[in-house]
């Protein structure tokens, strides 16, 4: 659990204690500190590290906050209360901003967030073991001081902090040589000057009486925050000075007096340190900036956002006005970060967050509230024409293309518009009603703007509801597989059946997949259901196999989502040898659009399927790309023809039999096999019959049916 390093004989001996629950983290920040600190302790919880305490003398502790037995705020409150002169660097991955401010009221000397570069460690423990090193040679020097005034000048000079005293006028009597490196001045440029050339302008009322502090003991002035000007600052004018010309100092300074019999006498003047903090104060600044702003595009939050909604609302209710709360949403951004990848997304959110911001009036607050998400507020508006405009400047300035990386790229967006206080008086409700507006336009071709209305609320619960009661489905088994046979032309025999699911409410009775499926892959839902499909089925088809009847195939359909997934082949293998001894009789269907998502993915995935016995069919053929290199590329066994070419289909040539002919037709040039989906009369089946289509399904044989009347068709199928 320990390790040391051996001294440096040419260095003053530095004890550090770190303290990190990690073994390997711990382990590694040792090696790497093993070089610079020639004496390290280790703990990897906090009673360890309190019994190193109680033992030992540390210079440094650096510390991690979270620990399995303790808090890294409390072993800091003890290390200030038993030993103040020992310096404290947090090393933690908490990312409050709270813990990290926390942190550094009481006392730690830096702040460095995980992971952090080994380099950004070595240097800041380089800094406190110097800054070490200066305060032993001062406590050294501190020593000698009543031996020798030149010990005591040297030990003023050399001290980080501005030592300084004035006389009863506030005039400066003495300055070491600190001032020079915090403010620029020589000391002698200073020495009777008034005290307030140093104080900021806007600073002078609250420094008057502590700059020249004339109280002494527990009234005296303690580490009280001040703003100083640099000798630049001086040199500026008001138009040239930045934040650079200042330095926050915290102070802390008494008045002298002759020593008299009578107690206090006269007042001589006032001895004051300074010491610079605008590191600190900087770190503060910059925790709190991440802690309200995206750090990518450097919008507000969604915190920070709310925040700000909030007050516009107090102003909107207090003044009579109107409002606007726009949520926005990139249109197939995932696409651009799939295939371009994350570093020409970034680029490309940079970029429009730059443009819309130019789309926006003065007051006007944008924020990225996460992915590709906005929202924007436009308080103080006279009307919904005033957003809409702003809606449709957003739209129209996003129909130029931006330039990331060398990819000409457009950006679509689909904007949600929500009006104060119609549509809502608080936070939430408003902020919900313009993302309902927003699923609205998207729902509508996409890169257009909706308000939101209480239909669309209305539209929306019920989705919700769905959504809800369908992740309970199938816990309570509500879900159901019909099937529907799949019928050889010419025998008129069952060759096989499509597994299709229902969901039997007990309300809403029994459910469409049309009514419920959208909603099931829109909220990642559809993953589980096609899988309790998948094994449905599979254990369906060991039944019939088991029970001597004339054997058929079973076709299940499967999702986009279920074959992206990166576990698909071993779920589906899982499920075949679970019911089946291999995957003969088993037929998977998938659609064009499915395959066009990942075709390289899905290639070698359905080809370890059809290796073990498995056939593919391309369900809905036809209705998407129809491409004839993806028949090349995979293991197909069949073409189903969709509905749509069906419906109108007879004996005399129009658009449907001639798409439903060429079909056919390159079907047996490659061989494979073909069904005709939707067949509902006695003329489509005669036409197909003519064409030499295989097999079909459809309402004519017999419409979707639970297992156990299936079970009839295949025991006693229809003449």
């Amino acid at each position: 659990m320990f390790g040391n390093a051996a001294p440096k004989s040419s260095q003053t001996l530095i004890s550090l204690l770190i303290v990190e629950d990690e073994p390997r983290y711990l382990e590694s920040t040792r090696l790497l500190l093993t070089q610079h600190v020639q004496h390290i302790d280790t703990a990897l919880t906090a009673r360890q590290a309190y019994a190193l305490l109680a033992a030992n003398h540390y210079d440094l502790v650096l510390l991690d906050l979270r620990l399995p037995d303790g808090n890294g705020h409390e072993i800091m409150t003890h290390i200030r209360e038993h030993a103040p002169d020992c310096r404290v660097i947090i090393a933690s991955g908490d990312s409050e901003i709270d813990s990290a401010i926390q942190s550094l009221r009481l006392g730690a000397y830096d702040y460095l967030r995980k992971p952090y570069e080994p380099e950004e460690l070595i240097n800041t423990v380089r800094h406190v073991m110097r800054k070490l090193e200066l305060e032993r040679d001062n406590q050294r020097m501190a020593q000698q001081i009543e031996q020798s005034e030149q010990w005591h000048r040297l030990l003023v000079n050399t001290s980080p902090d501005i030592i300084y005293t004035l006389d009863a006028k506030g005039r400066f009597t003495y300055l070491n040589d600190s001032v020079e490196r915090t403010l620029g001045y020589m000391p002698g440029e200073l020495i009777g000057r008034d005290y307030t050339t140093l104080i900021a302008e806007e600073q002078l009322d609250v420094a008057l009486y502590h700059f020249n502090e004339r109280r002494t003991g527990d009234r005296a002035t303690r580490n009280f925050e001040v703003m100083l000007r640099r000798k630049d600052d001086l040199l500026s004018s008001l138009t040239e000075r930045t934040s650079e010309h200042r330095v926050v100092v915290e102070l802390s300074a008494m008045g002298m007096y002759r020593p008299s019999s009578l107690g206090m006498g006269e007042f001589l003047g006032t001895y004051g340190v300074a010491r610079d903090i605008s590191a600190r104060k900087q770190a503060e600044a910059t925790i709190t900036f991440q802690a309200y702003h995206d750090l990518l595009t450097g919008l507000p939050n969604r915190s920070l956002f709310k925040d700000r909604l909030g007050q516009a609302m107090v102003h909107a209710k207090r003044h009579g006005q109107t409002m606007a709360t726009l949520f926005l949403d990139m249109d197939h951004f995932k696409v651009v970060n799939d295939t371009l990848g994350h570093l020409v997304g970034d680029g490309l959110l940079q970029a429009l967050a730059q443009r819309l911001r130019g789309c926006l009036r003065e007051g006007d607050t944008l924020s990225r509230i996460g992915g590709d998400e906005f929202m924007l507020l436009l308080p103080h508006i006279r009307s919904r024409d005033n957003a809409a405009y702003i809606a449709q400047k957003i739209i129209a300035s996003l129909k130029r293309p931006f330039n990331i990386e060398g990819h000409e790229l457009f950006a679509g967006m689909s904007i949600g518009i929500a009006i104060y206080p119609d549509d809502g008086d608080n936070i939430e409700t408003l902020i919900k009603h313009a993302d309902i507006a927003m699923y609205h336009a998207k729902d509508h071709g996409r890169n257009d703007y909706k308000f939101f209305t209480q239909d669309l609320h209305k539209s929306f619960t019920g989705r919700l509801a769905i959504e809800n009661e369908m992740r309970h489905a199938l816990d309570k088994t509500e879900f159901e597989v019909f099937y529907q046979p799949q019928v050889a032309v010419e025998s008129q025999r069952i060759r096989g059946m499509e597994a299709l699911i229902r969901w039997n409410h007990p309300t809403r009775g029994m459910v469409t997949p049309n009514d419920f499926i959208p909603i099931a892959e829109e909220s990642g839902l559809i993953t589980p259901i096609s899988e309790w499909v998948l094994n449905a089925a599979c254990h369906q088809a060991m039944l019939w196999r088991d029970s001597d009847l004339p054997p058929i195939s079973m076709a299940i359909n499967l999702s986009p989502r279920q074959i992206e997934h990166p576990q698909f082949v071993d779920k589906f293998v899982h499920a075949l040898h679970k019911f089946m001894p291999d995957g003969h009789g088993i037929e998977i269907e998938i659609t064009e659009s499915t395959l066009m998502r990942d075709m390289d993915g899905a290639v070698g995935k359905l080809r370890k399927l059809a290796d073990m016995g498995v056939e593919i069919s391309i369900d809905d053929f036809g209705t998407g790309y129809s491409s004839l290199s993806y028949l090349k590329k995979l293991p197909i066994n069949t073409i189903k023809i969709d509905r749509s070419f069906i419906h109108d289909l007879t004996g005399h040539m129009n658009n449907g039999s001639t798409i439903v002919a060429g079909i056919a037709a390159m079907a047996k040039g490659l061989k494979l096999k073909v069904v005709a989906e939707g067949v509902e009369t006695r003329e489509q089946l005669d036409y197909l019959q003519t064409l030499g289509c295989d097999t079909y399904q459809g309402f004519y044989y017999s419409r979707p049916v639970n297992a156990e009347a299936a079970t009839e068709f295949l025991v006693n199928p229809k003449v």
